[in-house]
């Protein structure tokens, strides 16, 4: 007899798990109010760059970090350092390859929370048909809401060596590149 109150309540409870779980919010990148830039030592100092055209989405889940994932897509010909010239040779073999690459591509692996609002995003960066494990270090910035929509941000740096997807080494750059994301997403309500 006792068994019968115990298998219901084991039944009820697992009708109600699926309610109770969180499942990853899906956030669209607002490319208007977010930034890829970049950070390269030319000879003594660092010359500063970014991307003008990316896209790219990312499912979060505060509560189970595990759940998370994000994926995005930066054109390579939309480099810019602020100087046509530079820029024109950055699209060039020498660097991104724009003609024969046109993109950048970040699948994340991994989601682990450090700590409140610290993250360590892995995944996998393709650049020039090569592809290599990074990882990013990630702030959660929080979420508000305006216009049927809510918004949530993002901050994540890392160090690429741009020699391992087989940029040239050049005397007058360094091989490491500082790379800092200021990420909006939106979703709607």
């Amino acid at each position: 007899m006792t068994i019968r109150p115990a298998l219901s309540a084991i039944a009820a409870l697992a009708l109600l798990s699926p309610i109770a779980s969180a499942e990853a919010l899906v956030y669209t990148i607002d490319p208007v109010h977010s930034g890829i830039t970049f950070k390269i030592r030319h000879f003594v100092n660092k010359v500063p760059g970014g991307f003008a055209a990316f896209q790219g989405e990312i499912h979060f889940d505060e509560d189970a970090p595990g759940n998370s994932k994000a994926a995005a897509v930066i054109e390579t010909a939309s480099v810019s350092t602020r100087n046509e010239q530079r820029d024109n040779h950055l699209r060039t073999a020498d660097f991104f390859n724009s003609s024969e690459h046109p993109e950048i591509k970040f699948v994340s692996t991994s989601w682990k929370k450090l700590d409140e609002r610290s993250y360590e995003v892995s995944g996998e960066l393709t650049m020039l048909d090569q592809t290599h494990p990074v990882t990013l270090a990630v702030e959660y910035l929080g979420t508000a809401e305006g216009q049927g929509q809510e918004i949530a941000g993002w901050q994540g740096t890392t160090t690429l060596d741009r020699t391992k997807w087989g940029m040239s080494s050049n005397m007058a750059l360094g091989d490491a590149v500082e790379v800092e994301l200021n990420i909006q997403g939106r979703r709607n309500l």
